[in-house]
């Protein structure tokens, strides 16, 4: 686990420092070859995201995929929706013939993505001005809470409904989740969610080559200047041994627990 990762956890930072603790770790651990996961929504906000992973990243860490050319294994979709597979195609990727008497870090970022804006009414989030339209932001979350939209919502619904929790029956009651922050709740659950659902994938599937994975899962704050990052949590999955050592620290997956401060300007995001 990155233990300084941890500090950054419901705390709203720059996202190159983001991921610059990801390089650290990296560097920490002395892994023979990283490689990565990066899962995004598929709005172009979500843009600064991407290329702060790349810049800060993958440009210094990950072999080259061919000459001048480094890349991470990407999912962008609506929602940034974990695309189940993907943990057992990144490692197979990955696993080089010098990771066999050794071992490989996988890093997978997954981010959510919510919209806000700093009014003479407060701070508001859920929405952008996106070429002169006032629109939600993410919109394919916006539509999962009103029960209609695109067909990627039938896959998130499933997903905000596991485990006997019915999160979206409290992201659309006001009484449970206020309705100021409810794009903020869904945007910070929907990222613990997904990366559940990488992490498990990550568990159950026995690597080619030992591996490392360090799952972590991020909120952007895209602002009308340079977006901002929150971490919700990182899993640690150890497979270099026969069978595979799991913690998880960060936020969990309810949004009728979360609790919001604003300290000059800043957001910070915590558990009741």
């Amino acid at each position: 686990m990155a233990k300084s990762l941890q500090a950054l956890v419901g705390i709203e930072n720059d996202p190159a420092q983001v991921v610059w603790h990801l390089r650290d770790f990296a560097q920490d651990i002395r892994a023979p070859l990283v490689g990565s996961y990066q899962v995004t929504c598929s709005d172009e906000a979500e843009w600064e995201c991407a290329r702060a992973f790349q810049q800060s990243f993958v440009e210094p860490l990950m072999p080259g995929l061919k000459p001048g050319s480094r890349a991470p294994l990407r999912s962008a979709n609506l929602g940034g929706r974990f695309e189940p597979g993907a943990i057992r195609i990144a490692e197979k990727h990955f696993a080089t013939a010098e990771t066999q008497s050794e071992f490989k870090l996988l890093v997978v970022k997954i981010n959510s993505h919510v919209g806000v804006r700093s009014t003479a009414d407060g701070v508001q989030y859920g929405w952008t001005d996106r070429y002169g339209h006032r629109l939600a932001c993410c919109g394919t979350l916006a539509a999962l809470i009103e029960g209609k939209g695109p067909p990627a919502i039938a896959e998130l619904h499933d997903t905000f409904r596991s485990g006997g929790t019915d999160r979206l029956a409290a992201l659309r009651d006001d009484q449970v989740v206020p309705p100021p922050y409810r794009a903020l709740f869904a945007a910070v659950a929907n990222a613990r969610l997904q990366a559940d659902r990488a992490a498990a994938e990550a568990e159950r599937h026995a690597p080619r080559t030992p591996t490392i994975y360090l799952i972590v899962s991020c909120v952007t704050l895209n602002r009308p200047g340079p977006d901002t990052e929150i971490v919700v949590g990182q899993h640690g999955i150890d497979w270099t041994g026969r069978s595979p050592s799991v913690r998880y620290q960060g936020l969990g997956d309810n949004p009728a627990a979360y609790r919001v401060q604003h300290r000059e300007s800043r957001l910070y995001l915590a558990e009741s």
